[in-house]
């Protein structure tokens, strides 16, 4: 006999928005692209006991990203610092994602992440589909 696995829970709701506020900070960071985006949307699909419409809408989104928080139908919360976000910076250099002008610089967005490295425990558990490497100590 199967036991039933548990399912996820996910912060998406206006009241509750950590979940989805921390994808959008990904998104902004540069660490995810929309394929990604697609595929985390997918994920919480098959994960979740619930979850709001905008995330079917997520598994096909293909607009330019400032377009997410229509989609999403309000701006979520996002609980990180701003050394945590520039630690998100830091995993988008650590997958070789170069940015256009990048603030904070690949440095101190390294060091911001080697610094906070629950920042990436946390990028791992929510995009668990996305092998990131790094290594803090190069």
């Amino acid at each position: 006999m199967f036991a039933r696995q548990r399912m996820k829970q996910f912060a998406l709701t206006k009241d509750n928005s950590t979940s989805i506020g921390f994808v959008v900070a990904c998104i902004f960071a540069g660490a995810i692209d929309k394929q990604e985006l697609r595929a985390w949307a997918d994920h919480v699909l098959v994960s979740a006991d619930s979850c709001p419409p905008y995330v079917m809408d997520l598994s096909t989104f293909d607009e330019e990203f400032y377009h997410i928080f229509k989609v999403i139908g309000f701006v979520p919360h996002c609980d990180l610092t701003s050394d945590e976000k520039n630690a998100l910076v830091g995993i988008a250099f650590a997958r070789e994602r170069e940015q256009f002008e990048p603030v904070p610089s690949r440095e101190q967005a390294l060091a911001a992440l080697a610094a906070h490295l629950s920042v990436l425990a946390r990028f791992r558990d929510t995009f668990p589909f996305i092998s990131v490497q790094y290594d803090n100590a190069a």
